[in-house]
């Protein structure tokens, strides 16, 4: 069985998705996401005893001209 949390609890624990809109800093400048990548249940947290794998989080692969997309 699934479990099921609320948007603003997903928001605050995992950050924004689909539809949700941010403001950006201080600005009057809102930003909508139009589309999130992610699979929902496998939504990685960053920090102090969290546990992530390789390759969660960001991709392995490098663009065209050779760059990687993270650093």
């Amino acid at each position: 069985m699934p479990y099921r949390i609320d948007r603003r609890t997903y928001a605050e624990t995992y950050g924004p998705t689909t539809g949700d809109r941010v403001r950006l800093a201080d600005t009057e400048l809102i930003l909508e996401v139009e589309k999130d990548y992610t699979v929902y249940g496998d939504e990685v947290k960053f920090g102090g005893g969290k546990v992530i794998r390789d390759g969660m989080g960001q991709g392995q692969t490098s663009r065209a001209a050779g760059a990687v997309d993270t650093v």
